[in-house]
């Protein structure tokens, strides 16, 4: 087995494709609600907890 040490970086900026389903929305929404500036999600799953998901991250669902 080969060992690949990988320097640190100070950031990271790429484009991932992928096809859409409901896993994928859901952490494409979590991963999104951490980076710094504006993400871009193609190719989003519509679902009615999909979008739920957003409200929730987004502050638009009132605490219990």
């Amino acid at each position: 087995m080969s060992v690949r040490t990988i320097a640190p970086t100070r950031g990271l900026k790429g484009e991932v494709t992928i096809p859409g389903d409901k896993s994928i929305s859901h952490r494409s929404i979590m991963l999104g609600s951490i980076a710094l500036g504006t993400t871009e999600i193609t190719h989003f799953l519509e679902g009615a907890d999909c979008l739920s998901t957003i409200d929730w991250y987004t502050g638009k669902v009132c605490a219990a």
